[in-house]
């Protein structure tokens, strides 16, 4: 049970629990009740491949995960609600807005994502949406039609976000220092989508980076990301020109046989030079296909661009890949740098990731640098470049200037 006090209803018939606890909180509270429903995917897979036992199971770990999340988000006297089938129902202690409730999605969809013991592909399909159950009219309609909403497949809904975000040219790019570790002078930054939500402000890229999955449509917002990072950097400051420029790529993008030219045609719109440019992508995204990712990265290289892996030791670190691919460089995960000053197994381990690297002809850059103990073991270790909040997190690009002057 949380700290906070959340509890989880188990009532035989819990929608009826759900609707009576919503209409005691509408008479408490004399408001309207923002609310957050959620949904496993995928639950009959589960059973099929492992058994009923093992689907009881993993909703039994979610209900746990909800139950800590309502009570450390939401505070004591927040419910968590079992539904039909495999959804749930947060009910927070408070009147809260659905903007409120929104902010909290990405936050959630973290707190569910950790692999989860009985799934057999060890991550679940998670759907979350907020929902207002006004006073005025039936609680158990209103119930009933956002769940049913929920169980709709995703794909329209996701869709049709991701395009008003593009359309409206919400996407907009923060960017993140990156500094040679020997003279500590600014050498480069990573391009950091970020979501400008028309009622939210500014948020982080998971909420819409999941849509666009989900839609498939990761191409797409990968497209208007490198288009905008393009754009501004075509109008950076004399003192900027110099700066290398990392930009992020996906599976989906890798999967494109069109991908390198497309980006080749924007890069050469945008008169920026290919050689100030780094597409990063992940270890999961070569291993997808790992010829079409050969032939893709081999263009993007004859452009002039250099090649980056984001999160080297995170995933299945296949060598053979790092030694066929074209690559120059690897960016060692976050996880392993921040217990650096601590850690005798991560140092070991990035210290096997330098050597590699160095025998390989690969430079290292180091992720999530936050204190001058871990930039000291970089120096020691041979790392060549380093990005933290340390000395800066993601800004935005009229920052720079000023980051590097400092």
């Amino acid at each position: 049970m949380p700290a906070m006090g959340a509890r989880m209803n188990r009532a035989v018939d819990s929608f009826t629990a759900a609707v009576g606890h919503l209409e005691s909180l509408h008479l408490r509270l004399d408001a309207d009740v923002g609310v957050i429903l959620v949904q496993v995917d995928q639950l009959a897979r589960i059973n099929n491949a492992a058994g009923t036992a093992a689907g009881d199971a993993v909703l039994d770990e979610i209900g746990r995960r909800l139950e800590n999340f309502a009570g450390d988000e939401f505070g004591r006297g927040s419910h968590v609600d079992r539904l039909d089938g495999p959804r749930f129902l947060i009910v927070p202690a408070a009147a809260l807005s659905l903007g409120a409730l929104r902010a909290q999605e990405r936050a959630l969809h973290v707190a569910l994502a950790e692999p989860i013991v009985g799934d057999p592909n060890g991550r679940l399909a998670i759907r979350i949406a907020a929902a207002q159950i006004v006073r005025e009219e039936s609680v158990a309609e209103q119930l009933r039609t956002a769940s049913d909403q929920l169980a709709r497949p995703a794909s329209a809904r996701d869709g049709a976000m991701v395009k008003a975000a593009l359309s409206r040219d919400e996407v907009v790019i923060f960017y993140q220092p990156q500094y040679d570790v020997a003279t500590g002078e600014m050498i480069g930054v990573e391009a950091l989508l970020r979501w400008q939500h028309p009622e939210l402000g500014l948020l982080g890229a998971g909420a819409l980076v999941t849509a666009a999955r989900a839609a498939r449509m990761e191409c797409e917002l990968t497209e208007q990301a490198h288009r905008v990072a393009l754009a501004e950097m075509a109008t950076w400051p004399k003192a900027l020109s110099k700066l290398r420029v990392s930009l992020n790529i996906t599976a989906a993008d890798l999967g494109d046989p069109d991908f390198a030219d497309r980006f080749a045609a924007m890069a050469k719109k945008a008169r920026v030079d290919p050689d100030r440019l780094t597409l990063e992508l992940t270890e999961q995204a070569m291993l997808s296909d790992p010829a079409s990712a050969a032939e893709q990265l081999a263009q993007i290289r004859h452009l002039g661009c250099a090649i980056a892996i984001d999160d080297f030791g995170t995933g299945y670190s296949s060598l053979s890949l790092l030694a066929r691919l074209p690559i120059d460089y690897l960016k060692i995960d976050s996880g392993f740098t921040r217990s650096l000053d601590g850690s005798d197994r991560d140092r070991i381990v990035v210290r096997a990731i330098v050597d590699l690297a160095r025998a390989l002809g690969l430079l290292v850059v180091a992720e999530g640098i936050e204190n001058e103990a871990q930039l000291a073991r970089l120096k020691e270790l041979g790392v060549a470049t380093w990005q933290g909040f340390l000395k800066s997190g993601p800004v935005p690009g009229g920052e720079l200037v000023g980051l590097l002057q400092a």
